[in-house]
């Protein structure tokens, strides 16, 4: 799956104001990303990552600008976007806040009963996106409402994995999860790459997108601000660009990084790789 958004604006109404719009939310984005890469969007509150998410698969559509999915554009009479959310699958903040079934079973087979599968099929769906998340087949029997907050969280995952995505897009995926929590969240989409599934992680955590993404994009006010590799972002070598853009977009360091300042301080000039 190759997506490309080409010079992509979109602002949204705002009754409050004189001119009815506030200012863009998103300005003249250009970028692409390649079936099998894992690319993390950070920036400040505010930014545009979560409508850059939103745009991905057609919840929101440019204003000016086109969003290209294998060479057809989206904005395009007749084009098929119920076929292109069941290929790009996104996972909302707090996803688990939209759980309503009795039993996660239930919840995991509401997408694919839209694909006519068999019983059979239903099960096996259901065996392998809680193995995909971590969860034992006995969870399938059990109230969704009655799990921690991290088993929430997989089973929410699990309900978008069940669509079988070729891309997977996650706004915050570890937002209000404790260590453990993150840590399982970080497990389940280390899995997901390990087969060369393509990501797209929206987060605050900067040591999630560190630990996961090659590449990363940086919002700043609604305009691409960076665009290259997180080893040249956060890597050992400081150059004055790379010091410019992290401190325009509020950009803490990764643990590796301040890991690898601590050693140097402590009088022991050996770089820490990433």
């Amino acid at each position: 799956m190759y997506i490309r958004f080409e010079h992509v604006c979109f602002a949204y109404e705002n009754f409050n104001s004189p001119a009815g719009i506030i200012s863009n939310q998103l300005d003249d984005i250009s970028f692409s990303i390649r079936p099998g890469e894992a690319v993390g969007i950070v920036g400040r509150s505010g930014s545009g990552k979560t409508t850059l998410m939103q745009l991905c698969n057609g919840l929101l559509m440019p204003q000016r600008g086109r969003l290209v999915v294998d060479e057809q554009d989206i904005n395009l009479a007749g084009y098929d976007l119920a076929a292109l959310r069941r290929r790009l699958g996104l996972v909302f903040q707090f996803p688990e806040t939209q759980l309503f079934a009795a039993t996660v079973e239930e919840e995991i087979v509401f997408g694919p009963q839209q694909q006519n599968l068999s019983p059979d099929e239903f099960q096996q769906c259901v065996t392998n996106s809680l193995q995909l998340v971590g969860l034992n087949t006995s969870f399938a029997g059990r109230n969704p409402f009655s799990l921690s907050q991290g088993e929430k969280r997989r089973v929410a995952i699990a309900c978008v994995l069940a669509m079988q995505p070729e891309m997977l897009v996650l706004d915050e995926p570890t937002a209000s999860l404790d260590g453990r929590g993150i840590a399982e969240i970080s497990a389940i989409l280390k899995n997901w790459l390990m087969n060369e599934r393509t990501l797209m992680i929206i987060s605050h955590e900067i040591n999630l997108i560190a630990a996961l993404c090659s590449r990363v994009l940086v919002l700043e006010k609604g305009r691409l601000l960076y665009d290259g590799t997180t080893q040249a972002l956060w890597g050992s070598e400081a150059t004055p660009q790379r010091q410019e853009i992290l401190q325009t977009a509020n950009l803490p360091a990764p643990r590796y990084q301040r890991l690898e300042r601590h050693l140097l301080k402590q009088g022991i000039n050996r770089s820490v790789k990433f």
